[in-house]
């Protein structure tokens, strides 16, 4: 008896699902190697391994190492984003205590969790950048991304009542140098304990 069109329409949906668990988890399993080994350390065989799959699963959701790399890169940084900045309705003041709280508890996914991780440094993402546009190009749209949602937030902030009618919509304001140079004075000021203190002298 042949297939009804509703068990067809589950069956697509299915394999659907199977397709985006797949696709995932090996999503996954990179960034566990990546924040563990770097970005060039683990193989395309270490990665499917540790997932549980495959090549052929693996090439059936990537053509290469760089376009898994960009679904990689938008994956985390998206739940940076989300982190740091919110996905929408959020001013200044709340990016900042995201970003206080993200910093304080190592919320970056590619960059490690906990003690004993090694981490994705910056000159890793930056030399994979240099070597593929496809890379850059969903770095620059991130890095665009947080821009946009930056000048959401203080639009949201103007509206509020809590940041300066006079900052524009590229976050540029005004400065008022001399009033700022004793406020970042003080700020890189010893502590008040230290200050009676003498500094040993150098040596000839």
């Amino acid at each position: 008896m042949p297939p009804t069109t509703r068990s067809r329409s589950a069956q697509r949906l299915s394999n659907d699902e199977a397709k985006a668990r797949t696709r995932a988890a090996l999503i996954a399993a990179g960034l566990e190697l990546f924040a563990q080994h770097g970005l060039d350390g683990p193989s395309l065989d270490a990665i499917c391994e540790h997932a549980g799959f495959t090549r052929g699963a693996f090439y059936v959701h990537f053509r290469d190492r760089d376009d898994f790399l960009v679904a990689v890169m938008e994956t985390v940084g998206l739940e940076v984003l989300d982190a740091l900045l919110g996905s929408g309705g959020v001013d200044l003041q709340g990016m900042m205590e995201r970003f206080v709280g993200a910093v304080r508890g190592a919320a970056y996914p590619l960059m490690g969790r906990g003690e004993g991780h090694a981490r994705v440094r910056p000159h890793q993402l930056l030399h994979a950048c240099a070597r593929s546009p496809a890379i850059r190009a969903r770095y620059l749209a991130l890095v665009a991304e947080s821009t946009s949602r930056m000048k959401e937030g203080a639009r949201l902030s103007q509206r509020r009542g809590t940041v300066r009618a006079d900052v524009d919509a590229d976050l540029g304001a005004p400065l008022d140098l001399s009033r700022a140079a004793p406020a970042l004075l003080t700020l890189l000021a010893p502590p008040a304990a230290a200050k009676g203190k003498r500094r040993p002298r150098a040596k000839a």
